[in-house]
């Protein structure tokens, strides 16, 4: 078994919505107590940032997702598979930041 020494900074916001707020949510995968899973989760991600499609939905939300130094922007209305289990997760197990 590899040993795992490699932390990542993670960081995902939600913005737009009906009432337009934002919200944030940051883990550094270092201080989990499994930060393996952290590395396979964000392994499993597609290498290209997800296609945006033309169709918007009125007051969607936005979420900006960062691991690292790579930055994606996913509409609410195509946040799924890997991207939205990572968002889940984060949302779950990080700390809430302010704007």
């Amino acid at each position: 078994m590899t040993a795992y020494n490699r932390s990542m900074h993670i960081v995902v916001r939600r913005s737009g919505g009906f009432a337009g707020l934002s919200r944030g949510w940051r883990i550094d995968t270092a201080s989990c107590d499994d930060p393996g899973a952290w590395d396979d989760l964000v392994g499993a991600l597609p290498r290209e940032a997800p296609v945006r499609h033309r169709h918007t939905v009125p007051d969607d939300f936005t979420w900006t997702v960062t691991v690292a130094r790579t930055t994606v922007e996913i509409p609410g209305s195509q946040l799924d598979g890997p991207w939205a289990a990572l968002v889940t997760r984060v949302r779950d197990e990080g700390e809430p930041i302010s704007r």
